[in-house]
């Protein structure tokens, strides 16, 4: 289950077809006969202990195909489907719950291999024969071998490893804490798998985006401390964090009492775009070439998950996080173009 979104479902707990035949062209430049193209997937956590965890993909017109890694295998995901990447003819989706990272075929969801991990949340391809995977359960990464899809070796990070981004040779681990307190960027070398440098960033960083340059944007999410009876003691700012040659270039800070999350960036990577707020967030945008952060939303709405591709905005819905939810498509201005429903409880989103 996502850390950020723990604290909200606590609340919210106590106080209460189609697909088209197409072609996939994946990022190692193969084209092979497809199902799920000209559309998005999202990624569907499921209730908590219940093993309900799907993926949902929708197409550009709008026609929506649930649970399509079910429709064609013998099994179902699990508990807690967290993300999902593809990487060359496969995709990668991460069931923390169920310790595992189920490997399927692009083109059609066929089931191709199971990795047992401990709790995994991200991954990312750092070469055409690697990739990382963070891992709350070791504290550190997994490295992946694609061609064999099992684990080689493990590398050690900070306390509870969760977004990554890689560039120029280097990934980028946050080190989000938990249930606990961290406020580092790992940063390893992705050729040797070495840890070469530790950054401190700011309370609680969740997520990292790589832009046109090169440059590696971190948001992090501050932190708040509770008494026994929930009064807030203390709270730390949240900052976004510019990153150039593994070092700390810029760093702006939000207003403290806000806990902005789900950094993205559009396909130009010129664009960030974060939620941002309190109990109830709003969707704000950042260009690369600004000095400040911006007061006014883009999307006056708070989301579940985000995601940016293809000229748009997207955003989850998970309701009251038991039955289905929704995923919205946005123009960059905010309008609402569509909205579909997916799964139980939408935390993300994985684009062809």
């Amino acid at each position: 289950m996502n850390v950020r979104k723990i604290g909200m479902l606590a609340m919210v707990i106590t106080v209460i077809t189609s697909c088209k035949k197409d072609q996939v062209i994946d990022d190692g430049g193969v084209v092979v006969p497809g199902n799920y193209e000209n559309g998005y997937f999202v990624t569907n956590e499921g209730n908590f202990g219940t093993g309900n965890g799907s993926i949902s993909f929708v197409t550009n017109e709008g026609t929506v195909e649930n649970a399509v890694f079910e429709s064609v295998n013998s099994f179902v995901f699990g508990d807690v489907v967290q993300s999902m990447n593809i990487i060359g003819t496969n995709a990668y989706v991460l069931v923390n719950g169920s310790a595992k990272i189920e490997v399927a075929t692009i083109a059609d969801m066929k089931s191709v291999a199971t990795i047992d991990v401990v709790s995994p949340r991200f991954i990312a391809k750092v070469s055409d024969t690697k990739a990382y995977v963070t891992d709350w359960g070791i504290n550190g990464v997994q490295v992946i071998d694609l061609a064999a899809n099992t684990v080689t070796s493990t590398i050690s990070c900070g306390t509870g490893p969760e977004g990554i981004a890689v560039s120029n040779g280097f990934a980028y681990v946050c080190n989000v804490g938990v249930w606990g307190l961290d406020s580092t960027v790992t940063i390893i070398n992705t050729t040797t798998d070495a840890v070469v440098t530790t950054l401190t960033v700011g309370d609680k960083p969740n997520s990292a985006v790589v832009d046109i340059n090169g440059a590696v944007w971190v948001l992090t999410g501050g932190y708040t401390e509770y008494d026994a009876a929930w009064n807030i003691v203390s709270e730390t700012a949240g900052n976004l964090v510019k990153i150039v040659g593994n070092t700390i270039e810029a760093t702006y800070a939000f207003s403290v009492g806000n806990h902005p999350e789900d950094l993205v960036i559009n396909d130009a990577g010129t664009t960030l775009y974060y939620s941002d707020g309190s109990w109830s967030k709003a969707v704000y945008s950042f260009q690369i070439s600004d000095t400040d952060l911006s007061s006014t939303p883009v999307i006056n709405k708070s989301f579940y998950g985000l995601g940016s591709a293809n000229g748009y905005i997207y955003g989850t819905d998970a309701v009251d996080y038991t039955q289905q939810g929704w995923s919205f498509r946005c123009s960059t201005d905010g309008s609402v173009i569509d909205s579909v429903q997916v799964g139980v409880i939408p935390g993300g989103y994985c684009f062809n």
